[in-house]
């Protein structure tokens, strides 16, 4: 068994990763992250590989929470070029659970294989390299090869380029955390290196909501949110509050250096700085993200959604009420 670590990993073959189970040693116990149990997959971005779909074929029966640890240079100056792994992780994540946990770690955000194992409680991981020697494969995986050493897709919309700023905001109601969600705040992690302003809307605001009373209460909201940006890089700064009920700092904070929305509520963004222009602020920098889920980028494309999630429950609690079994 190799540990993670210890300078040691697993076999790889064209990408395609040996799990390796982690030893229990006293070291590993000294955690911050609780009792959690996490699987941890390793990819390279310094060379082309199948990482997305290592990330879509896996076994939901035995899924754990999930790590994604991006290694190599290409995305450590400019972080459009996170943004765009980020989209094409969270894409593959909704095709397999569109509420799986998953959580992306990166170098520029202090994190290595041994930074990791200390902070969260790992129980396997996985390595995935470019390396495709035809020798080692078998039948099946040579008919394979071409579609697994693909770069991951290339996403709409994602060409401009975007600097690390020091205060980023960010806002969203965050019912049922999914993809989408997650999406939106690691891409708001990705471009911050001081502080985040999370706006999560307040109950209030959501009375008139579809099957209102399966809404997460804010406080919950609230919680997943911070830990969700606490887990990718626990050196930044959450600053998390009621939105809807006061102007928001997007709009009061002279400090603010950029917003970060989803394709549908860039206007919004738009409006927020001629808020600030009539303050004399200067313009928040607008870091637009796709929609995931979507048939398109268009503001009125059917995506993943809470409300739809919500839905999903409701029903699944009315067929368990009937002692009804899932189709």
């Amino acid at each position: 068994e190799n540990q993670v670590g210890r300078g040691a990993g697993p076999a790889v073959v064209c990408g395609k990763p040996r799990q390796v189970r982690l030893k229990r040693t006293a070291e590993r116990g000294r955690t911050t992250m609780g009792t959690k149990v996490w699987a941890l997959l390793t990819v390279d971005l310094g060379e082309k590989s199948s990482w997305t779909s290592h990330v879509a074929s896996r076994d939901g029966r035995a899924r754990l929470p999930l790590l994604v640890f991006f290694r190599g240079q290409r995305v450590s100056a400019m972080r459009d070029e996170a943004l765009r792994v980020l989209t094409a992780l969270y894409e593959a994540v909704a095709a397999v659970d569109p509420r799986w946990e998953v959580v992306p770690l990166f170098e520029f955000c202090g994190w290595s294989r041994q930074t990791i194992v200390e902070r969260f409680n790992v129980d396997s991981f996985e390595e995935v390299r470019p390396e495709c020697d035809q020798r080692e494969l078998s039948p099946e995986w040579k008919s394979r090869l071409l579609p697994l050493c693909t770069v991951e897709p290339e996403v709409e919309g994602c060409s401009t380029s975007y600097s690390p700023m020091d205060e980023v905001c960010v806002g969203g109601t965050f019912d049922r955390l999914h993809a989408g969600h997650r999406l939106l705040l690691s891409a708001t992690v990705a471009v911050c290196d001081k502080t985040i302003f999370v706006g999560i809307t307040a109950d209030v605001l959501l009375a008139k909501k579809k099957n209102r009373e399966l809404l997460e209460p804010y406080g919950v909201r609230k919680g997943c949110v911070e830990d969700f940006i606490r887990a990718m890089n626990p050196n930044l700064k959450v600053a998390s509050g009621e939105l809807g009920l006061h102007d928001p700092g997007a709009v009061t904070s002279a400090s603010m250096d950029g917003i970060v929305v989803s394709r549908e509520t860039v206007a919004g963004a738009k409006s927020i700085n001629d808020e600030r222009e009539k303050a004399n602020y200067k313009a928040l920098v607008v870091i637009p993200v796709n929609l995931v889920g979507a048939t398109s980028q268009e503001g009125d494309a059917k995506k993943l959604s809470s409300s739809d999630l919500r839905q999903m429950d409701s029903v699944s609690q009315a067929r368990g009420a009937k002692g009804e079994s899932a189709p």
